[in-house]
């Protein structure tokens, strides 16, 4: 008699949801973060396609009417001209301080606090505060800048759950 309440009692523990946002994906997260510091600081910016969700790119590339590769081509053009004409000063994803929830469909996620200073022509020194999204997408953490309502637009059309999900405004501002 017991047997049947124990192995009913382990099936719907089975079936209950995983917790949102556990150690191991703070530390999958972590290594995920210090990677894209170390690329940004070296200036491999070939890190920003490996980290974006490939359901997003795909979904540019065909609003595009383009294929992904080509996509990836234009933005690697885009990046290197304008990065080159830039001094990044300081880059930093504060992990520390990431604040970390799920979706309504039990998504994990995190938004991590990301400061940029650089020195861009005719401009000087800006600062730019903005958020960083990490969320996990068949068992991989990507990293999304998610500050402007066009790319929450691109996010929500792709990952609809999170249509309920806020997030800060980014700022930028002159230093000098």
């Amino acid at each position: 008699m017991t047997r049947l309440p124990l192995a009913l009692a382990l099936m719907l523990a089975s079936t209950l949801p995983a917790a949102a946002f556990d150690a191991a994906d703070r530390n999958a997260v972590t290594q995920e973060v210090a990677g894209f510091e170390k690329a940004v600081q070296e200036k491999e910016y070939d890190v920003f396609f490996d980290t974006v969700p490939p359901k997003m790119m795909k979904s540019i590339a065909q609003t595009n009417g383009i294929t992904v590769d080509k996509l990836e081509d234009t933005m690697q053009t885009q990046i290197k001209k304008a990065m080159s004409k830039v001094t990044m000063k300081s880059f930093h994803m504060d992990v520390s301080a990431m604040t970390t929830g799920k979706t309504s469909t039990g998504r994990a996620y995190a938004q991590i606090p990301t400061t940029s200073e650089m020195e861009v022509p005719n401009m000087g020194t800006v600062r730019a505060t903005n958020t960083t999204l990490a969320l996990k997408d068949n068992g991989e953490w990507y990293l999304v800048r998610i500050d402007s309502p066009a790319q929450q637009e691109i996010l929500r059309k792709v990952y609809p759950d999170f249509k309920d999900v806020s997030f800060p405004k980014g700022t930028l501002e002159t230093l000098n």
